[in-house]
């Protein structure tokens, strides 16, 4: 199970901002993924600002995001199609370190797959960090936000705040892809 620290700094981006981004990023690495979203019934991960996604690109991967002050703390492990099926089926993770960092959370609760979301993912190495520009579908809602994951938050504010006035770009708080989704997911209902 791989383990790391995140720190990112986002602003969701107009369609005309995504497009002129877009002709920007031209050549840049580019791939499509869906990230399915699993909570318990009652939102408890929500409730303690953690997510739980299986991300399906060409591999799968289960990561557990767990809010660590100015970060996510993230506990990535790999899978495979058995154990997302069954993920999907029975609400329960594979014994691993993963599984031990979200009984905490959860305790015996089943999870279910409440949403998925896709997303066309544009990235190139900027400063010390990466950035990313996305495109994202879900609930019938698409979205663009350009995202900076950055070392460490300092630095990161920093450069992030540089390459938006750079940019031309009106910061506008965006909030997790997660917490948009659910926030559809719910009017959906």
């Amino acid at each position: 199970m791989q383990r790391s620290l995140e720190v990112e700094f986002k602003t969701l981006l107009t369609k005309d901002e995504y497009e002129r981004l877009a002709n920007m990023f031209k050549g840049s690495h580019s791939d499509i993924q869906t990230n399915h979203y699993f909570d318990t019934n009652r939102f408890s991960l929500k409730a303690l600002e953690s997510s739980l996604r299986v991300r399906e690109r060409d591999t799968l991967e289960l990561t557990l995001k767990k809010k660590k002050g100015y970060a996510m703390q993230e506990y990535t492990l790999p899978i495979t199609e058995e154990m997302f099926k069954e993920i999907k089926e029975n609400g329960t993770v594979p014994d691993s370190e993963l599984k031990n960092e979200l009984a905490p959370l959860i305790g015996e609760q089943k999870l279910f797959n409440f949403l998925s979301l896709s997303t066309k993912r544009t990235y190139t190495q900027y400063k010390k960090g990466i950035l990313f520009l996305d495109k994202s579908t879900f609930c019938g809602v698409t979205d663009y936000e350009l995202e900076y994951e950055a070392r460490n938050y300092i630095d990161g504010k920093k450069e992030f705040i540089e390459l938006i006035n750079d940019l031309q770009i009106q910061y506008k708080k965006s909030e997790k892809k997660v917490q948009r989704a659910f926030k559809a997911y719910k009017t959906r209902k």
